[in-house]
């Protein structure tokens, strides 16, 4: 093996680790019921579905059968969150590898801490959300590497732009509209329209509309979020803006401290006059720091600095819509000015993924994966082209990355713990036949919807558990020391 690798070992062995210590959650439960009844029966599980309630045939799919085989999505998960850091890698294509490598890694440590919950330990928000952006990282580098003119590439390339799109709508909007940009940079340097990724476009295309159109999708729309479906399509942009710079900008902090370094970077190499790069440092470092230090203050803390700074305010509202134009802006110039297409390219991936939400009424730490991830590679090779390898720097990342894998290290050993003697307990008291099982609550920001508290949950965590359908399940506090270290 070579020596480069074994830092990708050790990150398979970590995340091995953490999900083997972490518990089936949520829609989880009712996941594995249906997994368990058979390959069969989750295959038609899937199409039912398909036809009833989601066009998601894909994730759904994976989701009934890793579920229910949960070593196997373990370790295939880990696989995949590692495979991600090592193609933003491949794409990033560093000099001071060591530093990005860091910078790389603690965009999954260091991703918000609801975001780890839904899309790294949640399975089914983990196929839904992280699966498919490592099939696109994948598929991206290759195209961007130009090995689609290979062969033994095409069939596997035509299977990912049919499937992927059936993972979840929004990231097959961002496989097609990427295709879309790539097809035109090749007909402008060549001009001649590539057939190949034409037909790339094509089936990607189809796969979309096979999601998008599906009985199953369309009978959800109409039970579901009756009143935005009624909003005419400007009214659910309106709607919507709020969630959109909540979930671009307020909950990605790390993601902010890389586009807080780039955007100086980006001023400091772009605009010449010295007044208007002093204005634009701070017009794009200062509040967005101070949004992020509220939001996390407020949320891990309980101390709000400011309230009236949330995602509603008006001055808010029109501050990062301007913040993401004057974004926009620079890293057009300066992709133009490096010809590095890569920065201006995953910089609209990561604002289309969003973007494309806003006629959406779902939102969640999860849905904003494939911008955090997107947008967090354009910054990173923006950085990456200004920073000079200093051992200060790589010393301090390294703390911080030791400092992640203890922090994790210790909650998922808490959590395994609490769920071994949650499962204890609740055998216990079925032995004894009572009416009302008591269970200990676990952390908020532990695994999406591990506590069962509304009645879609409460029904297939009793059945995941065996336990009769007329016993009251009653959540008990536990308070945990410093958040993370469970207290019998």
């Amino acid at each position: 093996m070579k020596k480069d690798n074994y830092k990708y070992l050790f990150l398979f062995i970590f995340f091995t680790f953490i999900l083997f210590l972490s518990p089936r959650s949520g829609d989880d439960w009712g996941n594995f019921l249906e997994g368990s009844l058979g390959i069969k029966h989750m295959i038609g599980n899937a199409i039912g579905m398909y036809f009833d309630w989601e066009g998601r045939f894909v994730s759904r799919l994976l989701i009934n059968f890793l579920t229910f085989y949960k070593p196997i999505w373990n370790i295939l998960n880990s696989l995949m969150i590692v495979g991600i850091i090592y193609f933003i890698n491949k794409i990033t294509n560093p000099k001071n590898r060591k530093d990005i490598f860091y910078l790389t890694i603690l965009i999954i440590l260091a991703m918000n801490i609801y975001t780890f919950s839904q899309v790294v330990v949640w399975i089914a928000g983990n196929i839904t959300y992280l699966f498919v952006i490592f099939l696109l990282l994948y598929y991206f580098n290759t195209l961007i590497n130009q090995k689609y003119s290979n062969k033994k590439y095409n069939v596997l390339l035509l299977i990912l732009n049919f499937i992927i799109p059936m993972f979840v709508e929004h990231t097959g909007i961002v496989l097609v509209i990427g295709n879309l940009l790539i097809l035109f940079y090749e007909y402008y340097k060549t001009h001649r329209i590539n057939k190949k990724l034409l037909f790339y476009l094509m089936v990607s295309i189809i796969g979309l509309l096979l999601m998008l159109l599906s009985p199953g999708t369309y009978q959800r729309s109409q039970i579901e979020n009756i009143e935005f479906k009624e909003l005419s399509i400007f009214q659910k942009i309106w709607y919507n803006i709020p969630n959109f710079i909540y979930y671009t900008y307020y909950i990605n902090f790390y993601m902010i401290v890389l586009m807080t370094v780039g955007n100086y970077y980006l001023t400091k190499e772009i605009i010449k006059n010295r007044i208007f790069k002093v204005i634009g440092c701070l017009y794009l470092t200062l509040f967005p720091i101070f949004i992020t230090i509220n939001y996390l203050t407020s949320n891990f803390l309980n101390l709000t600095i400011l309230q009236s700074f949330n995602q509603y305010n008006n001055f808010v509202i029109l501050y990062f819509i301007s913040y993401s134009i004057v974004e926009f802006i620079l890293v057009a110039i300066y992709t133009k000015k490096t010809k590095d297409l890569k920065i201006f390219f995953f910089f609209l991936l990561g604002m289309l993924a969003n973007l494309a939400m806003l006629i959406s009424p779902t939102w969640g730490s999860r849905t904003s994966f494939a911008t955090y991830i997107f947008l967090c590679i354009s910054y990173l090779i923006i950085i990456e082209k200004q920073l000079k390898s200093l051992n200060l720097i790589n010393n301090f990342l390294f703390s911080i990355i030791i400092c992640g894998f203890s922090f994790y290290s210790i909650l998922y050993i808490s959590i395994a713990r609490q769920s071994y003697e949650n499962v204890k307990s609740i055998e216990e008291q079925k032995k004894l036949g009572k009416d009302v099982i008591e269970i200990k609550k676990f952390p908020y920001f532990a695994n999406c919807n591990i506590n069962p508290e509304n009645s879609y949950h409460l029904d297939k965590f009793k059945k995941y558990y065996g336990i009769d359908s007329n016993v009251e399940i009653k959540l008990i506090d536990n308070n945990w020391k410093f958040l993370i270290f469970y207290n019998e």
